[in-house]
């Protein structure tokens, strides 16, 4: 008997599998290169960087954010600062000054005394550069950036039609072994093919959160299109805060220095939670006070804006339980995509999906090298339908 062939639609996700490998190849691997260096970029900070813990007695208490702006000012000539970041018991406070794209700083200070640790310019700064890499490989953002998404869009159905390829077409010990286990014992070529083949497998759920999690920062249309499935048919609330510029000053106290004291006076514990003052920007910008309780991930934040002088309250976020599946999805994307959402087990299993997904393109391309070129040749072919 005349042994069937298999399916055109196998070999349709052959041919797609091969020509996307192919096509998206190097942008996978310096993506997914890039995001396991930045996996542990925190951890290593804390072990490596001095500055980023301080000396504190227990009845110290923070100072107000204007102290700190201030000292930070002062010290480097800016006219000013973008916010001030505390970041719980010990830690040095954060003073970010984003000039322009050519000249971001971030100062580190005492947050207890107002003496400046360490300034990093972040033009110089190797997670930034990694950073760069990561979200437009080093290129121009208006290039790279769709370079990046769409890439990684092409990863993603490379992934699914690689599943396709992974599926045995019988199940057996023989199959089942091929499919889940890597011969280490193999020669070479059999080797690379397993690496390929099982561990693409492995990491493929892993990986396609990563891949689509990515794809909402890189492509408006994906992330509204991804909001308006989790939220049921809801569109993003884009409306823009403002502040009135005739409002008129509260008090003698700097703006800032009562957001901070009137949030203290609520009973929040600023040696256990993340709190963010994010000045204004320009003359109707607004204040933007963000409470984090968790030191790991940012879903759990709560950001509440203030207009400017007036300190009136426009907006305050609602808690994750409150709002629609959209918003949570939007609140818990950031956490997924860089593997915090459940702590450090989660960040591992990213960076060895990271690892795994960087290797694919490279085994992917071993594979399909190592046949013969008449193989290669008929390979690209499209496959006809018969």
């Amino acid at each position: 008997m005349k042994k069937k062939g298999r399916s055109y639609f196998y070999r349709l996700s052959a041919w797609l599998h091969l020509w996307l490998g192919l096509i998206s190849g190097i942008v996978v691997v310096i993506v997914s290169l890039t995001a396991a260096i930045l996996t542990f970029e925190k951890e290593i900070k804390l072990l490596i960087e001095p500055f980023q813990t301080v000396q504190y007695n227990e009845d110290d208490q923070f100072l107000p954010p204007s102290v700190l702006g201030d000292a930070v000012m002062e010290k480097y000539n800016f006219p000013s600062v973008y916010g001030v970041y505390y970041r719980g018991e010990g830690r040095s406070a954060l003073v970010p000054y984003y000039a322009d794209r050519s000249n971001y700083q971030e100062i580190y200070i005492n947050p207890y005394t107002a003496e400046v640790l360490h300034n990093r310019k972040l033009n110089d700064d190797f997670w930034r550069s990694m950073i760069i890499g990561h979200y437009q490989l080093w290129l121009p953002r208006n290039i790279g950036k769709p370079i990046v998404a769409y890439g990684t869009l092409i990863f993603v159905i490379a992934l699914i039609t690689g599943l396709v390829l992974w599926w045995p077409k019988r199940w057996n010990k023989k199959t089942r072994d091929a499919s889940f286990k890597v011969r280490w014992t193999a020669k070479f070529k059999r080797l690379n093919y397993d690496l390929h083949n099982v561990f693409g497998f492995y990491s493929l759920l892993i990986a396609l959160v990563l891949g689509l999690t990515g794809m909402v920062y890189g492509m408006q249309w994906f992330s509204d299109a991804a909001y308006w499935t989790a939220s049921g048919g809801e569109t993003k609330d884009q409306q823009r805060l403002t502040s009135d510029t005739t409002a008129v000053a509260q008090g003698n106290l700097k703006d800032e220095d009562i957001l901070f004291q009137n949030l203290l006076e609520t009973g929040l514990n600023p040696d256990t939670n993340l709190i963010n003052v994010q000045y204004p920007y320009g003359e109707t910008g607004v204040w933007n006070i963000g409470v984090n309780p968790s030191h790991q991930t940012r879903w759990q934040a709560i950001n509440t804006y203030y207009e400017q002088n007036s300190l009136k309250q426009l907006k305050k976020d609602q808690v994750f339980s409150e709002i629609n599946g959209g918003d949570q999805l939007m609140r818990l994307n950031y956490d997924l995509h860089v593997g915090a959402i459940g702590g450090i087990w989660t960040k591992i299993i990213a960076f060895l999906v990271c690892i795994i997904s960087t290797s694919l393109p490279i085994t992917g391309f071993i594979v399909w090298w190592k046949k013969n070129s008449k193989k290669r040749i008929e390979g690209l072919k499209f496959p006809a339908y018969k």
